[in-house]
């Protein structure tokens, strides 16, 4: 079964995945994982020294499938990329970028200006 994993750790998914949001996993999946080992090295008593190892451990098979264009998710895979998004959007305000979004481009629809989008 080629779409299996040796190891029974689940099936694998072939990524399809544009080249410039390669380009922005790749860096973002980098200074994660530098993050993450900053802390291990620098932090005389972590709380989960095992939770950041694991973490680490899931940013590298994440920048590994970008190269490969196909991973087996396991948890700590689906966790730091959850958890990422989270941040992200937060730090951007997606919401009210969202919500704002929509309130003047609705108002430019209702004035007969929607076709510019």
């Amino acid at each position: 079964m080629a779409d299996q994993n040796p190891t029974g750790r689940g099936s694998a998914v072939a990524l399809n995945i544009p080249a410039d949001q390669v380009r922005f996993l790749r860096e973002t999946f980098a200074g994660a994982r530098a993050g993450v080992r900053d802390e291990l090295e620098n932090s005389e008593r972590l709380k989960n020294p095992d939770r950041l190892r694991r973490e680490a451990a899931a940013y590298g098979r994440l920048l590994a499938a970008l190269d490969e264009l196909v991973i087996v998710p396991d948890h700590d895979v689906r966790e730091v990329v959850t958890s990422l998004a989270q941040v992200i959007d937060g730090s951007n305000e997606y919401e009210r970028v969202i919500a704002e979004h929509e309130a003047l481009h609705g108002l430019l629809d209702q004035l007969g200006g929607g076709e510019s989008r």
